[in-house]
C-alpha cells in the first residue's frame, strides 16, 4: 500500500487519500513530526513527504533523506494529489530551504536530531562515540545558534512546536 503515516493518522489518511496515490509513488505523511525521518528505514521510493513542520533544520534533514517530493504545510488535498502526479511522473516537488540564521554543523544536528528522538546525554555520547561533555558542548553551540534558552527549547523548536527568534 502506497500510504505511510503514523499508526494513529493512518485509517483516516488511507480513507482520504488511497485513491488519489498513484500506485508507483508513496505518499509519507509525517505525522507525528519525526515519522519520516525516523519512523520509516529506510523511506520508500520514490516518496512524497508532506510535513506541516517548516523548521528549516528539519526540513533539511528530510531532503537528506532523498524523497522524489517535499510538500510543506499543503493546504488541501488537490495539493497534495497535483504534488503526487508530479512525482509520478519523474519529476521533483519541493527545494531545500534557506536557514535565516548560522547553520549547525552536520554533527551538531546529528545530535539536535538524537535529542528531538528522546535519546539523553549520555546515549548520545555513546551513539557519537564522544564523551558527554562533548555532547554538552555541541548543546551550547546550538542553543546559540538557534537562540534557544534550553535543550527543551532545542528539541521543540526542531519539532515546528516553538519558533524562537535566533540571534541577528
Amino acid at each position: 500500500m502506497p500510504v505511510h503515516a503514523g499508526p494513529a493518522q493512518a485509517p483516516l489518511l488511507r480513507e482520504l487519500v488511497e485513491h488519489r496515490v498513484p500506485p508507483d509513488v508513496h505518499l509519507v505523511v509525517d505525522q507525528p513530526t519525526g515519522y519520516a525521518l525516523w519512523g520509516l528505514d529506510p523511506l520508500p521510493a520514490p516518496a512524497l513527504v508532506v510535513t506541516f513542520n517548516p523548521y528549516p533544520l528539519y526540513l533539511l534533514d528530510l531532503f537528506e533523506r532523498k524523497p522524489a517530493g517535499l510538500l510543506v504545510e499543503p493546504k488541501s488535498l488537490s495539493e497534495i494529489s497535483t504534488a503526487l502526479d508530479i512525482v509520478a511522473t519523474g519529476r521533483r516537488v519541493g527545494t531545500p530551504p534557506t536557514a535565516p540564521f548560522d547553520l549547525p554543523t552536520r554533527r551538531e544536528r546529528q545530535v539536535l536530531r538524537l535529542l528531538a528522538q528522546g535519546f539523553c546525554s549520555d546515549a548520545i555520547a555513546r551513539r557519537l562515540g564522544v564523551k558527554r561533555d562533548t555532547v554538552y558542548s555541541y548543546y551550547r553551540a546550538l542553543r546559540e545558534k538557534l537562540g534557544a534558552e534550553s535543550q527543551h527549547e532545542l528539541v521543540l523548536t526542531y519539532l515546528g512546536w516553538i519558533r524562537p527568534d535566533p540571534p541577528a
